[in-house]
């Protein structure tokens, strides 16, 4: 594959967005000097942020054991549709999402296609769970997992996984039940799709700020002007996604001859679908499907993934009643805290949080009945193994109307008050500092700093040996989040953008960017897409060593040194060899400038 020389990227990405229609460039700015530049100036700063947490930030690894009944207790809880991973210790939620991917590994061909072996999963977890913002309420980590064994869930009624129970036999190899499949819309599905679809799942929502799609375009986010407002957090999902996946190996699923392609447009399609935003375009072209209209396998394919991947995402009210009511308390917080910030950042308010448990039910009676309802139902129509959660999501919508209707009756009740009032916001809004930088708007960042800039000038804290904080400080306004090139030695590597604001553009960049374009770097009349992208040979001899890659074996691998957290020592797992070992591909990955482009549809 050819790629072109590095050296001409910033001009030719300049060139090309000086050429969209009505003259305002990719981007959609109006003025001409300004559109043939500043998409490529906020590309540059998306990259850099994204270097930093993927390629800086240290990973902790921590060897554990799971004794053989809490494995044993992990695998009956997965296994069962009442799972509740909030309630898992820290270690055992990790360790839950291993167990699934250990599961799938047991498929037969599995190993073999995938091409990557079970110790660098174990470590891409450990990155990706990091890179979940703890702070959210609802789309942190526990969500990821839990759209996770939704989506084994889902797979498993119709035939295409084993149970994960099948982790209790050893070595043995599963392979789907050829006179179930017959006719099936599972039995479609390539290795590589279920694949797709677990990894997706997990990392769907990696780099979620807590906040929506609205405020991002309200804000004016980096973010929404990279991806002109449309699905911005599902594509800057997907983008960090593609990164993480390079760092820790499983690039070669990415770009493999006559396999990387494919297993990319099919994980892209998978994570985009979660926009509710393009909801109803989607029930419109499955309304197709289930009517057996749409004739294209490689069509149907990619609709059965995104029916399952959405189904997983809005499981909860498909969940038993109180696993169901939890996470619409948790989305509820979430959203308290967005209209906190919306108000004090004075934007349009795009969410509501209920003001009381009247005003929550309504809300999940909204919810069940304009979306998840009927997602299920027609998801059933065209895969008959989905009708029992369809029948439960009904079920918990007649709970909620009754909930509705002894609340609006109940006025006494209400008025005493008797249920607390969860009126508050839970975070501060400095606490969304340690959020993904691009989805911040800029002028509260720059705001911060400049308040950081003066406590600095005025005090010694930062660099006083006592270490105390002068009494004239605010404890709010100490700092929380600076971007700093990480101390761990480099061997070299692209540099990256780190300064005392998240979003310091300089001067002379932004000069060279426009002395690029000006000389004309490179004249073709054409935009290709990967035109700024190095190859991985290219990398090779220059990517930085990230303290990420200090452990090539993870600890929940069975081929470490440590005992396995997740097999007993007596048990054993898939034993497969892969022809890809650590060292054969540790420099597959690519500059983060590769990821962050729009994601083309089918």
């Amino acid at each position: 594959m050819h790629f072109r020389r590095r050296s001409v990227d910033v001009g030719g990405l300049a060139l090309a967005l000086a050429e969209a229609s009505s003259g305002s460039g990719w981007g959609g700015w109006e003025e001409t000097e300004q559109g043939e530049t500043r998409y490529a100036e906020v590309m540059i700063d998306v990259c850099a942020h994204t270097d930093n947490i993927v390629n800086l930030e240290p990973l902790h690894i921590y060897p554990f054991v799971l004794e053989d009944d809490v494995r044993s207790r992990l695998i009956e809880s997965l296994g069962s549709w009442h799972f509740e991973p909030h309630r898992l210790p820290e270690e055992q939620v990790l360790a839950c999402a291993y167990i699934l991917f250990e599961a799938v590994f047991r498929i037969e061909g599995m190993v073999e296609e995938v091409a990557v072996p079970l110790s660098q999963l174990a470590t891409f977890l450990q990155h990706l769970r990091q890179l979940y913002r703890s702070d959210n309420n609802y789309h942190n980590f526990y969500h990821a997992l839990d759209v996770l064994q939704a989506t084994y869930f889902f797979l498993l009624s119709a035939g295409a996984v084993p149970p994960v129970s099948i982790l209790h036999e050893d070595s043995r190899l599963w392979k789907p039940d050829k006179r179930r499949a017959d006719g099936c819309l599972a039995s479609s599905l390539s290795n590589a799709d279920i694949f797709a679809l677990y990894i997706a799942a997990i990392g769907h929502d990696v780099g979620h700020p807590g906040l929506t799609n609205a405020f991002m375009k309200n804000a004016k986010t980096p973010l929404a002007e990279l991806y002109d407002e449309k699905s911005v957090l599902e594509r800057m999902h997907y983008a960090l996604l593609l990164s993480i996946m390079r760092h820790h190996g499983l690039g070669v699923l990415l770009d493999r001859p006559n396999f990387g392609r494919s297993f990319r447009k099919v994980l892209s399609l998978i994570v985009i679908s979660t926009d509710m935003g393009l909801h109803a375009d989607f029930m419109a072209r499955f309304q197709r499907l289930a009517q057996n209209r749409i004739p294209d396998m490689s069509t149907r394919r990619i609709l059965f993934c995104q029916a399952i991947i959405k189904c997983a995402d809005i499981s909860n009210p498909t969940r038993p009643y109180a696993v169901s009511k939890h996470w619409a308390t948790a989305l509820d917080s979430e959203w308290r805290n967005q209209f906190s910030f919306e108000q004090f950042l004075e934007l349009p308010t795009s969410v509501m949080p209920s003001k009381d448990p009247l005003s929550q039910a309504r809300g999940q009676v909204f919810f069940s009945k304009t979306f998840a309802h009927p997602l299920f139902q027609l998801t059933a129509s065209a895969i008959p193994e989905m009708t029992r959660f369809a029948e439960t999501c009904a079920e918990n919508l007649k709970t909620w109307e009754e909930r509705c209707a002894q609340l609006a009756a109940d006025t006494e009740h209400e008025s005493r008050g008797t249920e607390p009032n969860t009126n508050s916001a839970t975070q501060v809004p400095e606490d969304f500092l340690n959020a993904f930088a691009p989805t911040l708007p800029r002028s509260f960042l720059n705001e911060y700093e400049a308040s950081t800039s003066a406590l600095d000038s005025k005090s010694e804290f930062f660099s006083g040996s006592s270490g105390s904080l002068p009494d004239s400080v605010p404890p709010n306004q100490l700092p929380r989040l600076e971007i700093k090139i990480s101390p761990t030695p480099s061997t070299g590597g692209a540099p990256s953008v780190a300064s005392s604001s998240p979003f310091s553009n300089s001067h002379d960049a932004t000069a060279a960017i426009r002395a690029a374009y000006s000389a004309s770097v490179r004249k073709k009349k054409s935009f290709h897409r990967t035109s700024w992208n190095p190859s991985s040979t290219e990398l090779s001899g220059q990517a930085g060593r990230s303290p990420l890659t200090e452990h090539p074996i993870s600890p929940l691998s069975p081929h470490s040194n440590f005992t396995s957290p997740l097999s007993p020592p007596s048990s054993s797992t898939v034993s497969t060899v892969s022809p890809l070992t650590p060292a054969s591909i540790s420099n597959t990955g690519r500059s983060a400038f590769s990821v962050f482009q729009p994601v083309s549809s089918c």
